[in-house]
């Protein structure tokens, strides 16, 4: 038996969470089919999966995808199975033009990226965070999609917890507080690494340097205070920005608005523009 939870739905994607009842005998059916584009990750246990004759063992950090006919079969060793998984469903619209990156469906090993994206995604399901979860629902995507273009995401460049866990980290703490004003050299010490390292973690698991993802997240502040009434002048120091000129310059390129033009727009395009930049991994 698999228990299933929805954990949030929106008309473009779905986050779900599938596991077993503990103690609970479970007979594997003869086959499946894949009825929405989905991105599995699996948070615990293991299984088999069989798609076309080839057998992958999945386990915690491996990644299924299934899309609307595949058929494929799981096969639990054990009567009573212990795995977890978080799938993020997709409608039809929002995979169009990149249909072919479900082709391989059992990722054993996570690429930095979806490595990266799982965590995230884990931290807004524990906090029940609906804008979150939309939020590293898009990056899963993006991740997926970078990821075919760029083979030294995968091979040696394996994902490593202790590296993971410093990008997190170093994250968090730029999301918390983007208007503080800290080198890269002060962030990776709080984090027990070199500039170098974290600077190359960044660019590997995030898509993007330790400043580009500080100037994101001062935008995303900047976007907030607008919105709630703050003054384009006032509001480019109180997120960070030492200069009006290349603030003003820098939220219209990232948001395709400008500042003075923000609060104009609708709150749900608000929100994933700056889903959209915040979430982005390029």
């Amino acid at each position: 038996m698999i228990r299933y939870q929805l954990l949030h739905a929106t008309a473009d994607v779905s986050v779900n969470r599938f596991d077993h009842p503990p103690h609970e005998a479970h007979e594997d059916p003869e086959e499946e089919v894949g009825s929405r584009w989905s991105i599995a990750f699996v948070l615990s246990g293991s299984f088999d999966v069989e798609v076309a004759s080839k057998r992958r063992r999945l386990r915690r950090g491996s990644v299924l995808l299934t899309r609307p006919g595949l058929v494929f079969r799981c096969r639990h060793a054990d009567q009573c199975p212990t795995d977890v998984c978080l799938s993020i469903a997709f409608a039809p619209d929002a995979v169009s033009g990149i249909e072919q990156e479900w082709e391989r469906p059992a990722r054993v090993a996570p690429t930095p990226r979806m490595a990266y994206v799982e965590r995230r995604m884990g931290d807004a399901v524990a906090n029940a965070d609906a804008f979150q979860m939309e939020r590293w629902a898009l990056a899963a995507m993006m991740a997926l999609e970078i990821d075919a273009r760029g083979p030294t995401a995968r091979g040696r460049y394996a994902a490593r917890d202790k590296d993971v866990d410093a990008v997190i980290a170093t994250c968090r703490s730029v999301e918390a507080h983007p208007e503080i004003r800290r080198s890269v050299a002060d962030r990776a010490r709080d984090v027990g690494i070199t500039s170098t390292q974290l600077t190359r973690a960044f660019r590997r698991y995030v898509g993007a340097s330790p400043h580009d993802y500080v100037l994101r997240w001062r935008l995303a502040a900047a976007a907030g205070l607008i919105a709630s009434g703050t003054g384009v002048s006032e509001t480019c120091y109180r997120a960070g920005f030492e200069n009006l000129s290349h603030f003003c310059r820098a939220f219209q390129r990232s948001f395709g608005v400008r500042a003075s033009a923000w609060r104009a727009l609708a709150l749900r395009e608000q929100r994933r523009r700056v889903a959209d930049l915040t979430g982005r991994l390029v």
